[in-house]
């Protein structure tokens, strides 16, 4: 009988012991630190990101547009390696909203399905990218000039420098602080699929696009010369 009560009493003690540890965690975790784990659960959550300034025009003397951005969004697969979705099943799910897009391998995780895309096709787009996280929207910029070779040898060219155009000669270069702008910053909540959640995402710093700048020769006085010599 004694042997029986002093395993009781262990047991008990034992009881009392983890209770007292379990209610102590609850309360380091519930009040004392809580307020850390928030937070280093937040930062796992939030992400920030840059949103690009709209490169500004070059003009001639009279104001005709000589130079100018053209903004495009591609659709694209990455990383399409987990819970049984394959590429091709993706694909063929695209297909059925764009019909014409193409395929072209870029790595071993990312595929290229169409460029591009109309305002139409992104929100049909939507539901198919609710079911299917690897499927993403980029934009992409390209930079347009008038066709003429005279016009085009005093505006210069631009590069992508991490998403963003920066003229490497001609005008480009000269007025590229002007041109450039300077980017925005947003913040976003991100549920454990990556994905927005919505309703979270808030501007931390406004975006201000670049500015027009004009030239001193007109377009017609350009290529007049040019023809004559």
């Amino acid at each position: 009988m004694k042997l029986f009560e002093r395993r009781l009493i262990s047991l008990l003690i034992l009881l009392l012991v983890w209770s007292a540890c379990a209610s102590g965690a609850l309360l380091y975790y519930s009040v004392y630190a809580r307020g850390r784990y928030l937070e280093a659960g937040q930062r796992l959550a939030l992400r920030r990101g840059d949103f690009q300034a709209t490169r500004g025009r070059i003009l001639d003397r009279n104001g005709v547009s000589l130079a100018w951005s053209e903004r495009y969004f591609d659709l694209y697969i990455l990383q399409a390696k987990s819970g049984g979705v394959t590429p091709e099943l993706i694909i063929k799910a695209v297909r059925d909203v764009v019909p014409d897009c193409e395929v072209a391998v870029i790595s071993k995780t990312s595929w290229l399905l169409k460029t591009a895309l109309t305002p139409s096709q992104i929100l049909n787009m939507e539901p198919l990218m609710r079911s299917y996280p690897e499927l993403t929207i980029q934009a992409r910029t390209e930079r347009r000039t008038v066709d003429y070779l005279e016009i085009k040898h005093e505006i210069g060219e631009t590069v992508d420098g991490n998403g963003v155009l920066v003229g490497i000669s001609g005008a480009e270069l000269t007025h590229n602080s002007q041109l450039s702008g300077v980017p925005g910053t947003y913040e976003v909540m991100l549920d454990r699929r990556r994905n927005w959640i919505p309703g979270t995402w808030r501007l931390v710093k406004p975006v201000v696009p670049g500015r027009d700048v004009k030239l001193e020769f007109s377009i017609a006085e350009l290529i007049t010369t040019d023809s004559d010599q």
